[in-house]
């Protein structure tokens, strides 16, 4: 086994490696439902493109929502004509980017350190790291950006090292797409690893045609929506200047205000057990801060300095500060090949008694049965499976060997990525799906025929899974509160009733006399005092766990 991992130094083994990934990841991708709120939000206003044709103007339930450029809708759209409408056919592109990241960090790594060993293990790390395999699994624009962000300095670096004036252009077009994608924080991560490579490499900034041309392609290309939507509605600017970027980057908007140390526990809780030698007694035998080229500086400093930046924003999730794990897997991978055996063991010895931890937390949730989650005869089985290949790799490969505790690593996460897969499918609640209850609403009645009426939230995936007519009773929670200023009519009244209003309380007042009337409630946002009536007008009640359903037949 060492033996052939040894040779592991072309791009065919590399090849070979992907197509397994892809396997893995599109494996059971349409087996679970939409997770409200983010990824039901995607899915939907990708459906409602699709539908209508108006590949200019996203809509979510009937309003306009120019929240984010149109890229990602535009990708999932493209996966629901090829698949049709489902779960499957919006998550597809996301495994394609995620290959495509991987196959990038390759060549990154390759470029910068001329080393196929460091570049093929920089892959394997990028690929263990959760946060990536989580972006696969949940449909937003973070894992596209990340692929476009990789792919623009890929080709930006190849031309810096080759002078080659086709990888010149690549690079702007896909910075392009970033900013059709993600707007202008796109440029952060592109900007700050080309600023720290020029100190570093002290290399000066030159101008010539081809820069130019490229930055005039890149303006047209990555304005171009901005520009048609402006056209018809210049009022578009103040919001995008005003809510989307002055108040994300400084105010307290979208209720995603968090400290400025936030991310920090979350790096460290994403990068376990890479940093564990630290904290050892070998620490001094580290090279991470001491001894480092200036390859490895450049992808060490760049990630601190965006992990810095987004610090500073008020707004804070954590695939935001996605695109910065590449340049910690290309890092990692260096000090694989520098650090001592003994760290290395460590390393090792980290994975092993991670999974054994893990092993043993799934076979007694599958024994004991708890209420928060379900575990499937099929998820220990795939389980089991994982725990042998990753037994077999720890005890083949060499503990000497460097490239073994990304192997380790990449094992460990591909098996948990089936398993965890395989729990989705049998905990939607969990993940906030109303997949189940929509299917319990389809076997009560007719879909045509039914009204669900969503009590101060707005669930986003109902007529992604339903014909039925849908209404949100709009309270005092923030996501009834739509942005309805760009509307050309007021048919959006139709299907948002304001409760602060007594002719719409009049309205659900006689609606909840009707047969095939579902009225979902959470359970931590009851009914209001002036609307607690609306209870004895239904006769049957449906409980989950986060979610009480009233209707009549």
């Amino acid at each position: 086994m060492e033996a052939i991992v040894s040779r592991i130094t072309t791009f065919r083994y590399y090849f070979l490696f992907l197509s397994l990934v892809f396997i893995l990841l599109i494996s059971g991708i349409g087996s679970y439902g939409l997770a409200e709120t983010s990824e039901a939000r995607y899915a939907e206003i990708s459906r409602e493109m699709f539908r209508s044709g108006d590949y200019i103007h996203p809509e979510l339930l009937g309003i306009y929502h120019y929240h984010k450029p149109p890229l990602t809708y535009y990708i999932t759209t493209l996966g629901y004509r090829i698949f049709g409408v489902n779960e499957f056919g919006a998550r597809f592109f996301l495994q394609i980017a995620v290959v495509l990241q991987l196959l990038f960090v390759y060549g990154i790594a390759n470029l910068l350190f001329k080393n196929k060993k460091i570049a093929f293990v920089s892959g394997l790390i990028y690929f263990s790291m959760p946060i990536v395999l989580l972006s696969s699994r949940n449909l937003t624009t973070d894992a596209y950006l990340t692929t476009l962000i990789l792919g623009a300095i890929y080709f930006w670096q190849y031309y810096t090292l080759k002078r080659t004036f086709f990888a010149l252009y690549l690079f702007y077009i896909l910075t392009a797409f970033g900013l059709l994608t993600k707007g202008p924080v796109a440029l952060i991560f592109i900007f700050t690893y080309i600023l720290t490579y020029k100190i570093l490499f002290r290399e000066s900034y030159k101008m010539n045609f081809h820069h130019i041309l490229g930055f005039i392609l890149c303006l047209l290309l990555g304005g171009s929506w901005y520009f048609f939507v402006l056209m018809d509605n210049p009022k578009l600017w103040n919001y995008f200047m005003e809510k989307q970027l002055f108040s994300r980057v400084v105010l307290e908007s979208f209720h995603r205000s968090k400290p400025f140390w936030y991310y920090i526990p979350l790096v460290m809780g994403l990068l376990f057990p890479w940093w564990l030698p630290l904290l050892g007694r070998y620490r001094r035998k580290l090279p991470i801060f001491f001894r480092a080229g200036k390859e490895t500086k450049l992808f060490l400093y760049s990630s601190i300095f965006s992990l810095i930046i987004f610090s500073v924003f008020s707004n804070k999730l954590i695939f935001y500060i996605l695109p910065m794990f590449w340049m910690l897997a290309i890092f990692l991978s260096a000090q694989l090949f520098r650090t001592g055996n003994r760290v290395r063991t460590i390393l090792n010895k980290a994975f092993l008694y991670f999974l054994i931890v893990l092993y043993i937390a799934i076979l007694c949730g599958w024994l004991l049965k708890p209420e928060f989650i379900r575990i499937s005869y099929g998820t220990v089985i795939h389980e089991s499976i994982s725990v042998a290949a990753f037994m077999g790799i720890y005890f083949v490969v060499n503990k000497n060997a460097p490239f073994k505790p990304a192997i380790l690593a990449a094992s460990f996460n591909a098996g948990l990525l089936v398993t965890a897969t395989s729990m989705l499918s049998y905990n939607s609640e969990a993940i906030n799906s109303t997949n189940e209850m929509v299917n319990f609403i389809t076997n009560e009645t007719s879909q045509r025929e039914s009204t669900i009426v969503v009590y101060d939230y707005l669930l986003s995936s109902i007529p992604f899974y339903t014909l039925s007519t849908q209404i949100t009773l709009k309270s005092s929670h923030n996501t009834t509160d739509r942005e309805v200023m760009f509307q050309h009519d007021s048919l959006w009244r139709k299907n948002l009733w304001d409760m602060m209003d007594d002719r719409m309380i009049a309205r659900m007042d006689s609606l909840s006399y009707k047969p095939n009337t579902f009225l979902l409630i959470r359970k931590k946002r009851p009914l209001t005092k002036n609307l607690k009536f609306l209870e004895n007008h239904f006769k049957y009640r449906k409980e989950y766990s986060k979610w009480w359903i009233l209707y009549n037949h």
